[in-house]
């Protein structure tokens, strides 16, 4: 039975995490845990340890989400995998789902370019998609990192996540790149990922239900800088998809304003990421 390597990435997670883990470990040949926790969760990466499946990773320190997948793609290459599982520490796969998605990306002709293959994301607030004629796939410019299987042919052929975006739009920059390159991006719609977006909360406004997440201030930094860096680098050759990411910029800040907690620190870091941008500086902040 084909078995891909999967990689997971941690940051100062609670024992919980664990459940999420066992949904997938067993369908892996080997799973890198790359830690960027400051705080370690002890017991949790004791249990880490003892599965024969997996390798913890200590980064030491926050390195950022996109530097923790290349490290896991580039273990996973020196162990010759051909597909990498991407794992967000906050995401569980349904049942036997995982195992569909498995057994189509093996069953691709040698030859094929598939870059990414990804699950349907169940969160809070989006609907299922309604399968028409059977058609299992559909193509689509990005999909959220967390539950895909990646080519680690078309990894090599691209490159690797981009670091300096740190965290935020790390997943459409590279799936982006996959496309510009001629590989494809697939959504596999009959595979299903338990997806927790951070702290989702909902309000009603005017009869109306309005989805927020809470996100800090610090998010709201990363989020706000690598839009509009994606809308730069992108905007020509996919027009449609990074113009409704820069869109959400200002949809998000109308929420913060309208319905978070802490409005004056995200705001302020929300235009820090706009100046931010415009003097092409990039990595972690230090807030």
């Amino acid at each position: 039975m084909h078995r891909p390597d999967g990689v997971v990435v941690l940051y100062n997670p609670d024992e919980s995490i664990w459940l999420n883990i066992t949904s997938y470990i067993d369908h892996v040949n080997l799973l890198y845990v790359v830690d960027n926790s400051e705080q370690k969760n002890i017991n949790l990466v004791e249990k880490i340890k003892s599965h024969p499946n997996a390798i913890y990773i200590d980064n030491e320190s926050n390195l950022g989400i996109a530097s923790a997948l290349n490290r896991g793609a580039k273990e996973a290459i020196n162990n010759s995998a051909s597909w990498l599982l991407t794992m967000d520490q906050d995401s569980r796969f349904d049942e036997t789902s995982l195992q569909s998605l498995i057994d189509f990306a093996y069953s691709l002709p040698e030859d094929h370019k598939v870059g990414v293959l990804s699950p349907v994301h169940k969160t809070i607030n989006t609907a299922i998609p309604v399968i028409k004629d059977d058609i299992s796939t559909v193509e689509v410019d990005s999909v959220m990192t967390s539950g895909n299987l990646i080519s680690l042919k078309a990894f090599q052929t691209v490159g690797g996540f981009l670091e300096k975006y740190f965290i935020d739009c790390v997943d459409h920059e590279y799936c982006l790149r996959v496309k510009s390159k001629g590989f494809k991006v697939l959504l596999y719609q009959v595979c299903y990922l338990e997806h927790n977006l951070g702290d989702i909360a909902c309000s009603d406004f005017f009869g109306r239900k309005v989805y927020y997440t809470n996100h800090s201030a610090v998010r709201r930094y990363y989020s706000t800088r690598n839009r509009l860096d994606l809308f730069f680098r992108y905007g020509i050759n996919f027009p449609v998809f990074t113009s409704h990411e820069l869109f959400k910029i200002l949809t998000e800040g109308v929420k913060v304003l309208l319905f978070e907690q802490d409005k004056l620190k995200k705001t302020l870091f929300m235009f820090k990421g706009f100046f931010d941008f415009i003097c092409q500086k990039f990595g972690k902040i230090i807030d």
